[in-house]
């Protein structure tokens, strides 16, 4: 568990839906304009942040279902879930980094997911189906690496 959360860099270990150890690391952050691309986009937050994850599992197996909401961000007195923002601007151009896909066992698997908050910074959550949880502080400016298969379509289209 983590007792104040962790930070860019560090690794929680939560269980996959087999109950197995599935390690994850968030490996970096970015924000954008949630209109940068489509200034008509029905967004709830100003921020589209991509948030890019190393995930493990010596099994194999998944984090879980999307539909699950598993995937969280809280600050500034809000809350926001990552699977109700269907309008990020690289919407459909990171298919291949589905953070809820099937694992090959003992590969690290590079994934990416989105939210949609008000303001920088806050706290990203990922509670799996077996009660564990894990809390990364974000920091407020782009931090890390393994965003850039999603910033690169922030204002372009993938297709």
């Amino acid at each position: 568990m983590d007792p104040a959360g962790w930070t860019v860099g560090d690794t929680a270990t939560l269980s996959d839906t087999d109950g197995e150890p599935l390690q994850v690391t968030l490996t970096g952050v970015a924000y954008r304009d949630a209109l940068a691309k489509d200034k008509t986009a029905s967004v709830h937050g100003k921020y589209a942040v991509a948030l890019a994850f190393t995930m493990k599992s010596a099994s194999g197996g998944t984090l879980g279902e999307q539909t699950g909401n598993m995937i969280k961000w809280q600050g500034d007195g809000a809350q926001v879930e990552e699977w109700d923002y269907t309008n990020a601007p690289w919407q459909g151009c990171i298919d291949d980094y589905f953070i809820y896909a099937d694992l090959e066992p003992g590969k690290a698997y590079k994934a990416i997911t989105d939210i949609n908050p008000p303001s920088k910074g806050g706290t990203v959550i990922i509670t799996d189906e077996w009660g564990g949880v894990a809390r990364w502080n974000l920091p407020e400016a782009d931090t890390g690496k393994g965003t850039e298969p999603a910033t690169k379509f922030t204002t372009r289209d993938c297709r």
